[in-house]
């Protein structure tokens, strides 16, 4: 004869031995006769150790947040000031960007005539075809004298 209750009853026994230590556990109110506990506003803060230069508040009068806390475009414009008085600033427009980027392409040259021939592309290149249609050709012709 198999003894298929044994299982149940010691899953029951296990989850009421649980429940009776959760039970005891649990605070209790306290006894009637004991003082009420006092207010929050006359409970004494605890001790504090003073704080170091790094953790003080920063006063900036009615405006004292976080540098961290400003909006990102307040935080580029600061950055940008910063990097103008220390002169590295680049002030130049889109369009020398996008020309000494190109003149940057031809430094992967070799000789030097490839290297003036890129150079001649990319200032005085004659563009045909658009990007639409599938790209550009760059045209540029250069005379290179035949050595004797």
């Amino acid at each position: 004869m198999t003894r298929t209750w044994i299982r149940p009853v010691q899953l029951g026994l296990s989850a009421l031995a649980l429940s009776m230590a959760g039970w005891a556990g649990a605070q209790t109110a306290a006894p009637a006769d004991a003082p009420p506990p006092p207010p929050a506003a006359m409970k004494k803060a605890p001790d504090k150790p003073p704080m170091g230069k790094h953790h003080r508040p920063h006063h900036r009068g009615d405006k004292a947040q976080h540098p961290g806390d400003r909006d990102p475009a307040t935080r580029e414009a600061g950055a940008a000031r910063e990097e103008a008085r220390r002169g590295k600033l680049d002030t130049r427009t889109p369009e020398d960007q996008l020309q000494r980027n190109a003149l940057a392409r031809c430094e992967v040259f070799k000789t030097d005539l490839d290297r003036q021939a890129c150079v001649g592309r990319v200032r005085s290149g004659q563009v045909s075809g658009s990007v639409q249609d599938g790209g550009t050709i760059t045209e540029y012709t250069q005379q290179v004298p035949v050595p004797q």
